[in-house]
């Protein structure tokens, strides 16, 4: 029947249990779209059941009126519409295997665009949980463990159900003794199958965990394959550790094989039986003439008609449990909400100033604070660093504004409007981030750079990069503008990446621009470069840096020390070194050299 499967897992433990009842409503309910396709295999599988359900008993004719009675005309004739059945058997099932098909295809499209989509709408709350692992087995592997099943395997249930009944009334016509005798030994295959569902099901959760801890572990280990190779105890490690999850994924694939792997020899062997009994007590009857050989033989092909149903909806319910659980994950993700919404009266609003206000700003990340009651304010046009010990909440106050995060409880203002009235397009297009580590795209640097505009012609992205007076690192590429980088950047320096970062914000053209760490990983040539372009890039708007190097700070009107979430000292650079305070403090460790002596020399 072709039903794989595909298995991944969840890194966070067992996936919450969801009622079959529920998630197989669910699923059929995604065929709705297609209600022509599902119809045109309907009636196709009704086609193809009539002949299955007329070959026996041409076979029947075939033998009773022609072989025995040795008619050669009669032998002639049903063989050729036996011949005629097969072929249309043949053709009617390449069709229901072509629109099965088709139809399958089309909902792991759906499928994949749906769980896309709404990834897409989750929130950098959400994504910051959950492992990028377990979204790409998601969207790869759980969707495609459940897609055939849906199409033909639903398709199937109802045309073996429908096989079956029809193969139960024919034979009931043909001899009732016989049938019951067939029909009898049901109840044990029913009781084993049950049985084994539940251990199917059991098994292939398992499967699920441990793949999923072992892409994981994967990802990992390719993400950070510099850093182990430079560190043989780490790549030690790294192999114990996939060794171990790759053992214990092969382990739990095993039990889970061997559960379902006893599913079809079981049925056989009690098919097999009753087999034994169809010849023995209907070779008895043919004895006794109660019924012909070609009955006999025709009661063979419905037997056959009659227990492969039973098989197949058995090995596709036990089937169905894998599928199971893969549904359960996509179905729970796809009713995950975002914790930031845009709310229905969200507008476009533009931001003609830039003024920029926290006001009484409580947030904490799962119970864990970070502000408590936090004040800040940026003026129009005002550029304002914030400095402070890691952990201090820098980067959270920057994404408070962009509402990547929304507070607990109080206010975030830009010209005076909550940043919950402005549609998330309007905010974020008026607001450019510059990161510490810049996300690059496999397509080439122009491309990259057009990112922040992607109405932008090429000639104002290059007048961009002039303007920010970085044609140098642009030229030393390959190809230049057409270099195209490699997936995350790999073949491009620090500089480089940074050099796409800065000239795709100001191909923004922002309102309000954010530098998160923008230069802390740069060399001092380049550092002092991208200072330059900084200085261009900031000119007649508002930005907040943010930053431990204070190399960058000295850019900045105003300069505020947060710690623990609490603005400890503000002032200009020259200010704070006098308070000796904090930053004082801060400037001694990173310049080794006392706040006094620097501000004599200012």
């Amino acid at each position: 029947m072709g039903w794989h499967f595909h298995r991944a897992a969840e890194a966070e433990g067992k996936p919450k249990e969801v009622a079959s009842k529920t998630l197989i409503i669910w699923l059929l309910n995604l065929l709705s779209p297609m209600k022509r396709g599902v119809i045109l295999l309907i009636v196709v599988s009704l086609l193809s059941l009539v002949t299955s359900v007329i070959s026996p008993f041409l076979s029947k004719l075939l033998i009773d009126e022609g072989i025995m009675r040795g008619d050669f005309d009669a032998i002639l004739r049903y063989a050729l519409v036996l011949i005629l059945v097969a072929i249309g058997g043949w053709l009617l099932g390449f069709l229901r295997g072509f629109v099965s098909g088709k139809i399958n295809q089309r909902l792991l499209y759906d499928m994949r665009s749906s769980v896309f989509n709404h990834l897409e709408k989750m929130d950098v709350a959400y994504m910051n949980v959950e492992r990028s692992g377990k979204m790409i087995s998601l969207i790869i592997n759980d969707i495609s463990a459940i897609g055939e099943v849906t199409t033909s395997g639903a398709i199937e249930v109802l045309i073996n159900s429908l096989t079956l009944v029809s193969s139960i009334y024919v034979m009931l016509n043909m001899h009732v003794g016989l049938s019951l005798a067939i029909i009898s030994i049901v109840p044990l295959m029913l009781a084993i199958s049950s049985y084994l569902a539940k251990k199917t099901r059991q098994a292939y959760r398992l499967t699920r965990e441990k793949l999923s801890e072992l892409t994981s572990s994967v990802e990992q280990i390719v993400s950070g394959s510099r850093v182990s190779q430079s560190f043989i105890e780490r790549r030690s490690i790294d192999f114990e550790s996939f060794d171990r999850l790759s053992s214990e994924t092969m382990k739990a694939n095993i039990k889970a094989r061997i559960a379902f792997a006893m599913i079809q020899p079981s049925l056989d062997t009690i098919r097999a039986i009753s087999y034994l009994i169809l010849i023995i007590y209907g070779g008895s009857l043919v004895a006794s003439n109660e019924i012909s050989i070609g009955a006999l033989i025709a009661f063979f092909g419905y037997a056959e008609m009659f227990y492969r149903p039973i098989i197949t909806i058995t090995t596709f319910y036990n089937t169905l449990q894998a599928a199971l659980a893969a549904a359960e994950r996509v179905y729970l993700f796809l009713r995950e909400e975002p914790k930031v919404k845009e709310l229905s009266e969200a507008k476009w609003i533009e931001i003609k100033h830039g003024r920029i206000e926290l006001r009484n700003v409580y947030f904490d990340y799962d119970g864990n604070p970070v502000f408590q009651g936090l004040n800040f304010k940026v003026e129009p046009g005002e550029i304002v660093a914030i400095v402070g010990p890691t952990g201090a909440g820098k980067t959270t106050l920057t994404n408070l504004i962009m509402r990547l995060y929304d507070p607990k409880s109080g206010e975030v203002l830009i010209d005076g409007y909550n940043v919950k009235e402005f549609a998330f397009k309007s905010l974020r297009k008026q607001i450019a981030l510059v990161p510490q580590e810049p996300v690059l795209f496999n397509e080439t640097v122009l491309e990259n750079i057009r990112l922040g505009n992607p109405e932008a012609s090429d000639e104002e992205v290059k007048k961009v990069v002039s303007e920010l007076g970085l044609e140098e690192l642009i030229n030393r590429l390959p190809q230049k503008y057409d270099t195209v980088i490699s997936i995350g950047g790999g073949n491009l320096s620090v500089g480089q990446r940074q050099l796409i970062s800065f000239a795709r914000a100001m191909l923004k053209n922002p309102k309000i621009l954010i530098l998160d760490e923008a230069t802390s990983s740069l060399d001092p040539y380049t550092e002092s470069l991208l200072q330059k372009a900084m200085v261009r890039l900031m000119k007649g708007r508002t930005c907040i840096i943010v930053a431990h190097r204070l190399s960058t700070v000295k850019l900045a009107d105003r300069i505020v020390f947060l710690e623990n979430g609490r603005i400890v000292e503000e002032g200009t650079h020259e200010e704070l070194l006098a308070k000796k305070g904090a930053y004082a403090k801060l400037y001694e460790i990173q310049f080794g050299t006392a706040p006094e002596i620097v501000s004599k020399k200012s």
